[in-house]
């Protein structure tokens, strides 16, 4: 699964979004995603059972792991 994940300039999370597309046009209405300078947006593919977890504190924990894996750092 394709998941974008926002992060600030010491890489805490700030957010994610599944999807690599950050604007959307429907009709007349268009929307575009921005981050404040200094954000990060990194897109990753991540395990697709991501999309089911209901438990806040492993959702985080597994997209560190992801996000750790893609930077290439250690958590």
């Amino acid at each position: 699964m394709k998941m974008t994940i926002v992060t600030d300039d010491q890489n805490n999370i700030l957010g994610a979004v599944q999807g690599h597309s950050l604007s959307a046009k429907q009709g007349q209405m268009e929307v575009n995603v921005s981050f404040a300078p200094g954000h990060k947006t990194h897109m990753l593919e991540v395990d697709d059972d991501l999309a089911t977890i209901h438990d806040v504190d492993d959702f985080q924990r597994r997209l560190k792991q992801h996000l750790h894996q893609h930077l290439g750092t250690q958590p």
